[in-house]
């Protein structure tokens, strides 16, 4: 039952992780280019203030278990909010020049990333026959779409390139300090949303973005501020949300739900902005991205289900009768004791056989020190006329 919870937690996690993920994507390409709104420093300072100020009021009224920050902390996470910082910076920048699908494709190749740094950063084993097919069918599709769209700024495909390498970094480092520190997910987002505030407030303002943003004309559009609000707030939720499914699935999982849900958000990409006419080519290469995530899921499926049965075997294991009593066995007539002692220990594998052997032992030495305790009470009268 355990099992099946956890196994309900990791998936339920990972959908919500691919909900707000898509939605956030297709509601900043919305607000860049039908809005042309171009202040992301000031968008992203707006939303690491947001999950900070929250959970911090959250943690004084006691609704939420998190410790309060510190030095100690903020040195746990460092890595992992200068990623986070440096990642969303990246992102935003990508979308800026390429188009929505354009977009998906790169970071369609975040599982191979995330699966090689994995095994060089957190020792893994070598991925199953299964995963690595998944993942090069997945990269080889993202490799075929993108050389069917060429028509965005090349600054944009050297951000995206970087953006996908530092993405996978920080699942991976994600999952690293996840194994070696006991700290939840929401004190991972608590303390990277403090640290990365005053970082990227100077930001917004060094580069004016915190100055320019009172004379955008947009916001005499009501559209603009909700997509703005919806922005921030689906930021904090899928900052969580990954945090969330690396901590309790894995960092190769995490990249693979972004592969799923990135089929929605091409299609409304080019339904739409319509800023990309689909290729054959570009079309070819979604279908074979497709089937590497298909086969990623199956697989995984699988191998889940091995490892619960695996789970349930130790439990039922588990749950046998202490190696301390073991069970008796019937004693034939005429048969003593000692001999089914010996009986017992001659299966030197079995743990009440070495428990029978033990018992005998112990049996022979409390025999012993009783017959030296008699043979030790007869020595005063033999020395006593010395």
């Amino acid at each position: 039952m355990q099992c099946c919870r956890g196994r309900a937690l990791g998936i339920s996690v990972a959908v919500a992780h691919g909900v707000f993920s898509g939605s956030l994507n297709i509601l900043l390409k919305l607000l860049i280019s039908r809005y042309s709104f171009l202040f992301l420093t000031l968008l992203q300072c707006l939303t690491s203030s947001t999950a900070a100020l929250t959970l911090e009021l959250l943690r004084r009224l006691g609704k939420v278990d998190v410790p309060p920050f510190s030095l100690s902390l903020a040195k746990v996470f460092g890595s992992v909010t200068l990623l986070s910082t440096l990642q969303s910076c990246l992102t935003l920048w990508s979308l800026r020049g390429l188009s929505l699908p354009m977009y998906v494709v790169f970071k369609r190749c975040l599982p191979l990333v995330t699966l090689i740094i994995g095994v060089f950063v957190l020792k893994n084993s070598v991925p199953s026959v299964g995963v690595g097919a998944a993942v090069f069918l997945t990269t080889c599709g993202a490799a075929l779409a993108g050389a069917g769209d060429l028509s965005g700024e090349p600054v944009s495909y050297v951000t995206a390139v970087f953006a996908v390498l530092v993405h996978a970094a920080y699942l991976v480092v994600i999952q690293k300090t996840g194994h070696e520190h006991s700290f939840g997910a929401l004190t991972a987002q608590y303390t990277i949303a403090v640290s990365a505030s005053p970082v990227l407030l100077l930001c917004s303002f060094a580069s004016l973005d915190a100055i320019h943003i009172w004379t955008y004309p947009g916001w005499q559009d009501a559209a603009v501020g909700c997509t703005f609000a919806s922005c921030i707030l689906l930021g904090c939720l899928m900052n969580f949300t990954t945090l969330h499914c690396t901590y309790i699935n894995s960092a190769v999982t995490t990249s693979f739900v972004g592969v799923v849900k990135s089929i929605v958000t091409i299609t409304v990409g080019m339904l739409a902005f319509k800023d990309m006419e689909p290729t054959t080519l570009f079309i070819a290469g979604v279908v074979v991205n497709t089937v590497g995530s298909s086969t990623y899921c199956i697989v995984k499926y699988f191998e889940t289900r091995q490892q619960a049965k695996y789970e349930d075997l130790e439990e039922l294991c588990g749950e046998s009768p202490p190696s301390g009593s073991p069970t008796p066995t019937p004693q034939l007539d005429g048969q003593q004791p000692r001999a089914q002692a010996l009986q017992n220990g001659s299966v030197p594998a079995m743990p009440a056989a070495a428990d029978s052997t033990k018992l005998t032992e112990d049996y022979i030495g409390v025999w012993r020190l009783l017959k030296h305790l008699r043979f030790f009470r007869k020595e005063p009268p033999i020395h006593q006329p010395q």
